[in-house]
């Protein structure tokens, strides 16, 4: 059954205090829930209200507030009006002429733009009061003229106002856990395979292609720290595989070299790694993988097309090394692959 609110005149005097010292507690309902959908007309009998309605059930909204303007109600039936106005998120507003006048409705409106609450007001085309009030919203009041209009743009804008939602309430809840919202808080937590801490950093908006005040990926975060499920993760989630450290100038794949972790550097080739970065000292991939000695991971790069005689910083390429080092593993190796 909807929840339905009514009134008619307002007492600001009685009121006024009333609202103020309940504003910090109704603001915090109002961040930590999820969307909070109000509709507000002149009368219960409204036209349109059964299709804003009906709209709105579709998108799983079932229990929308309701307020309308032409019913007398007591002073605490007006109290528990502004308390459903700042609980708000979302709000409809029909058939707005017909109310522009009402000092209500004038107070409600401006307690919805103070609110920042995303309103999308029907009204008739000549209704300059209520447009005036749109102009001065910031965009977060909205104008239509026709029903049809309203119900368009609510539907096309209404999975962008789930995801802004979504993100707001996650950044509240950052805020109260006192959780930085920052990358290097989210590699801090991949560590600590904290799944739920660092669903909710994403939720908030953080990048999966952040990079810590070091300027390390989230993705090298966790192959850094042998973590399979994390990279497949981030993966998933459109992280760049071949972004570059800041630190090291190494991309995941070279971490997963330089942690001699066989299976995360084929799972990284598998996906699309490029075997052709040169680390900010002047390493490339075999050659690093020849100084951690791992004939395996040797193997896996040259039978994935990497250059055993590119050369380092020092004018050495990686056939070298192994043959200075007297490797025999990595020097039959790279006898399978000749000078080109």
């Amino acid at each position: 059954m909807l929840n339905s609110v009514a009134c008619n005149h307002v007492q600001h005097d009685n009121t006024l205090h009333y609202l103020n010292s309940s504003l910090i507690k109704f603001k915090t309902l109002h961040i930590m829930n999820h969307m909070n959908w109000l509709i507000i007309a002149p009368e219960v009998k409204n036209t349109n209200l059964k299709e804003i309605e009906n709209l709105l059930y579709d998108k799983g909204i079932e229990n929308p507030c309701e307020i309308f303007l032409d019913t007398d109600k007591s002073n605490e039936e007006i109290y528990e009006t502004y308390r459903t106005v700042m609980r708000a998120t979302h709000c409809v507003v029909l058939d707005a002429g017909k109310m522009s006048l009402k000092p209500e409705y004038i107070f409600i409106s401006g307690m919805l733009s103070g609110n920042r609450c995303q309103t999308f007001v029907l009204s008739d085309e000549n209704d300059e009061r209520t447009k005036e009030i749109c102009s001065f919203s910031s965009g977060q009041i909205k104008f239509f003229s026709s029903i049809d209009d309203l119900t368009k743009k609510l539907s096309a804008d209404f999975s962008d106002l789930e995801k802004q939602d979504l993100q707001h309430n996650s950044l509240v809840k950052l805020f109260t856990m006192g959780i930085p919202f920052t990358a290097d808080s989210m590699a801090h937590y991949i560590e600590k395979e904290k799944e739920e801490i660092c669903e909710l950093l994403l939720n908030a908006g953080m990048s999966v292609n952040a990079k810590t005040s070091d300027g390390v990926p989230l993705l090298s975060v966790a192959v850094r720290n042998d973590m399979s499920d994390k990279v497949k993760w981030l993966l998933s989630l459109g992280a760049d595989i071949n972004a570059i450290s800041g630190d090291r100038g190494y991309s995941a794949v070279m971490d997963a070299v330089w942690r001699k972790n066989y299976d995360l550097t084929k799972y990284l080739i598998e996906k699309g790694a490029s075997l052709e970065f040169i680390s900010s000292d002047g390493q490339p991939i075999l050659v690093l993988a020849v100084g951690n000695g791992n004939v395996d991971i040797v193997n896996l790069l040259l039978q994935n097309g990497a250059d055993p005689d590119v050369q380092d910083s020092m004018g050495m390429s990686a056939r070298q090394y192994a043959n200075l080092f007297k490797k025999p593993g990595m020097v039959e190796a790279m006898e399978k692959f000749p000078r080109k």
